[in-house]
């Protein structure tokens, strides 16, 4: 997401980040979709903290009425100061992720708020994304980061790219990587995802052709 993106398309961006819990194959804003929702935020507290999140960029970026914005500003900082001490989930709302930011479970998650974050963001608990001397990292879309990983410095993270379990990432990652250990590295590469949707080529089989039919033995 580009910095002057970050605002723009609130809604669907909300909206993409709710599909990730419930699904892409609901109606967004259904009964179903509401259903499964709650559902969700039941079994992924962290799901607060991405409506608070989106909620303060909306608040710093889209509202324009002064009174009003002084107003939802306070409750934006009530609400960030709650899902920072009691979810220890730190995600200012000056960083930049685009849509679909999924979050599971809580605890020991840490943004930093000069981050650049593309599509579908898929964290699990205890994942560090911070800044060092370097600068801070920069990710791709389609990136999921396991648990107790992080991500520091000036590091370019590509596009569908898996980072295991208690990675440390202090190296830019190539597209389609699966990385692991400490420091982080290649352990193999993933299909793309446009590739792993196009159906293989369709090969058209030869049907041998029937057998003659055989003629009866003569009469003895």
């Amino acid at each position: 997401m580009r910095w002057e993106d970050r605002g723009k398309n609130l809604w669907a961006t909300f909206t993409a980040d709710m599909q990730r819990y419930t699904g892409k194959e609901v109606r967004p804003w259904s009964r179903k979709f509401l259903k499964q929702l709650a559902r969700a935020a039941y079994e992924h507290p962290a799901l607060l903290a991405v409506v608070v999140y989106r909620y303060g960029q909306w608040v710093k970026y889209r509202c324009r009425i002064p009174i009003i914005r002084q107003i939802c500003d306070l409750y934006y900082f009530l609400l960030y100061n709650w899902v920072r001490t009691r979810l220890q989930i730190d995600i200012p709302r000056t960083t930049a992720i685009d849509a679909g930011l999924r979050i599971d479970h809580l605890c020991g998650i840490i943004i930093n708020s000069k981050a650049n974050i593309g599509k579908d963001l898929w964290i699990k608990p205890g994942v560090i994304i911070g800044a060092t001397d370097t600068g801070t990292p920069y990710i791709g879309d389609n990136v999921e980061i396991g648990v107790g990983a992080k991500v520091l410095g000036y590091v370019r993270v590509g596009n569908n790219v898996i980072i295991g379990a208690q990675a440390v990432v202090v190296k830019d990652v190539p597209d389609n990587a699966v990385v692991a250990g400490v420091p982080a590295k290649v352990l193999r590469y993933r299909t793309p995802p446009e590739e792993a949707q196009t159906p293989p080529a369709t090969q058209q089989i030869e049907t041998a052709p029937a057998p003659e039919a055989m003629e009866p033995p003569p009469a003895a």
